[in-house]
């Protein structure tokens, strides 16, 4: 003789919508505790340089140690003038100003404008456009690198054409 089972009640589409709801609640749970489980990965990189304060250019010299050639940086005086200029960064403005201070040269306020390029991981060199308006008013872009720093110094690197050839001048400055 064959049993008869009883039929089970059909399930109501709102115990079936909650129970898809659990699931899926249960779903995205998990994957966030795996995602949150997941190891960071250390990503190496230095804090933007900052061109801030008042700096004293002490020394304007070429790298190679054999030229000594006289030179007009940013179309402005010659290397030999731009020793002991004061050199003004204003960083939230992204600008400045810079003063000739050898009366024998172009003596005078001069404004400058600058722009962060990139940073070198690496190296640590930072890139940056300079933008300086010589003592006649012109402005021009000079592309730098800032090649050291530190709180009381920084060594800028900037490649100039001097006699058909291209020569790196190197520029240390100290905080003042």
């Amino acid at each position: 003789m064959l049993k008869k089972y009883k039929k089970k009640p059909p399930v109501s589409k709102t115990k079936l919508n909650l129970s898809k709801m659990k699931f899926k609640t249960i779903i995205l749970l998990a994957l966030f505790a795996v995602m949150s489980c997941k190891t960071k990965q250390e990503v190496k990189s230095t804090p933007p340089f900052s061109l801030s304060d008042n700096w004293l250019l002490k020394t304007v010299a070429y790298q190679d140690p054999n030229l000594f050639d006289t030179i007009v940086l940013f179309n402005d005086a010659t290397n030999q003038c731009f020793k002991d200029s004061i050199w003004e960064f204003k960083p939230t403005s992204n600008s400045g100003s810079y003063s000739i201070n050898d009366l024998n040269c172009s003596f005078g306020y001069r404004n400058l404008w600058f722009k962060f390029l990139k940073t070198d991981q690496q190296t640590g060199i930072t890139h940056i456009t300079l933008r300086a308006e010589n003592k006649s008013g012109m402005i021009k872009n000079h592309n730098i690198k800032i090649t050291k720093q530190s709180t009381t110094a920084m060594q800028w690197s900037y490649s100039i054409s001097v006699k058909g050839k291209r020569r790196t001048v190197n520029m240390l400055f100290e905080k003042v």
